[in-house]
């Protein structure tokens, strides 16, 4: 969670227009398809929101329909085909891809990455089981904010990822890693002598029939893609340049929600094998989901495809409640899901925001925070607090409330990060 670079607001007014919507008219306008509508109304309103949705019963689309703007310079609306980011649901894809190949022998889970990789630091004591699990030691993130700015072949990446510090001797223990799975990606493309685009194809898009989704290469131009924001008190915001290259494997894909809802339904169905199918299942569903600079994703799909419904968002804002919410009506659930407005953003009723600074950590370490000062703002690494009351901020991106904690002698000692579905207890290191 880190920010650089210019930023550029765009006022209200312009997002009437991102408030206007694509929708399939084909689609009859079923019980909870209006119930979804209505749910939706006040979020957009708002400019809470801006993606794509679409939601299915019985494997028949019910509801489908894109919202907010792509690109907010030339005001150019979110269609069904605009490509947005999926960000860790890529990891998923990269589990099918694993899968398969172990089934087919061409690699094993307890393969050492010195069979790929010899030269990589603890190679001989890293298995593969080790980078699918998240029991590595490669770091979350394995480079500083400007390099993640540069475009990188999967093999450059592993080069960069070298040189990371590992967080823990690996197999002693587990904690969330992008940069583990970039490297697994590699290993992938040499044990199969292709690239992870035709590793791709051929286990996850083709037999899906997933046409409007690729990963990210940033020298190269995506047809349709989405560009990333933030909300913002005054409209929208860019959020930091990133190249995606950087997580080849690990949340490289761009695509729409109309594919993710297609490969949630191969997970089901079968198309990606049993293991896949039966492996996959919690309390009755699948689900997968990912959060990766401005972009968000979620796919929700109960285990006999009764229901289903897959979120993509360029402008994430009020995800989680919208997210919630088309959950529970689509499971014939009581609404619980609402919307809220946003806080009322007051100028910085805070004497010294420099007692707020330092490094903050959830039990394990991951995720982390640097509080820094920008501009005369705070961030929590890119994420913007504006101030709601003293020690309290309010932030767009997950649209959370961070309020800061303070010890017997008023010093900061943590933070608390809540939100829908989420609540976030800091320690300062």
């Amino acid at each position: 969670m880190r920010s650089y670079g210019m930023r550029k607001v765009y006022p209200t007014a312009v997002l009437a227009f991102a408030v206007a919507v694509l929708s399939v008219s084909t689609f009859a306008q079923s019980g909870k398809s209006k119930q979804i509508d209505d749910f939706l109304k006040p979020f957009i309103a708002a400019n809470q929101f801006g993606g794509q949705i679409v939601a299915a019963e019985n494997g028949k689309i019910i509801y489908q329909k894109a919202f907010g703007l792509a690109n907010a310079d030339f005001k150019i609306p979110n269609d069904l085909h605009t490509r947005i980011g999926i960000a860790s649901i890529t990891k998923q894809m990269t589990d099918v891809i694993l899968t398969r190949m172990v089934e087919e022998r061409r690699i094993s889970m307890d393969e050492k990455l010195s069979r790929y990789i010899p030269d990589f630091p603890r190679a001989d004591k890293i298995t593969i089981d080790m980078l699918a699990n998240h029991r590595s030691g490669i770091p979350h993130r394995v480079m500083a904010p400007e390099r993640e700015s540069v475009a990188y072949t999967s093999a450059e990446f592993v080069e960069m990822a070298k040189k990371a510090k590992f967080d823990f001797e690996p197999g002693t223990r587990s904690s969330y890693s992008s940069g583990g799975y970039a490297v697994l990606a590699r290993c992938l493309e040499i044990a199969s002598g292709k690239s992870y685009a035709e590793l791709l194809q051929q286990y996850v898009f083709g037999p899906a029939g997933m046409r409007d989704s690729l990963t990210f290469y940033g020298e190269t131009v995506i047809e349709r893609r989405a560009q990333d924001y933030y909300p913002s008190p005054d409209g929208v915001m860019n959020v930091p340049l990133k190249d995606y290259s950087f997580l080849v494997g690990a949340g490289s894909v761009f695509g729409t929600a109309d594919d993710v809802l297609k490969f949630a339904s191969s997970i089901v169905t079968g198309k990606y094998g049993e293991a896949i199918k039966t492996g996959w299942v919690k309390n009755n569903i699948v689900s997968g989901s990912g959060s990766t600079n401005g972009h968000r994703a979620y796919y929700e799909i109960d285990k006999d495809n009764r229901y289903s419904y897959a979120i993509v968002a360029n402008m994430s804002g009020a995800f989680d409640a919208i997210s919630k919410g088309i959950s529970e009506i689509m499971q014939g659930k009581p609404l619980t899901a609402k919307f809220s407005p946003t806080p009322t953003i007051i100028p910085n009723p805070n004497k010294d925001l420099g007692e707020f600074l330092g490094h903050f950590e959830v039990a394990g370490g991951n995720p982390s925070n640097d509080v820094v000062i920008r501009n005369g703002s705070l961030y929590a690494g890119d994420v913007k607090l504006y101030p709601t009351k003293p020690d309290c901020f309010f932030e767009y991106r997950f649209f959370g409330n961070v309020c800061f904690a303070r010890d017997t002698s008023n010093k900061v000692v943590g933070i608390n990060w809540t939100g829908e579905g989420f609540d976030l207890k800091f320690v300062k290191r």
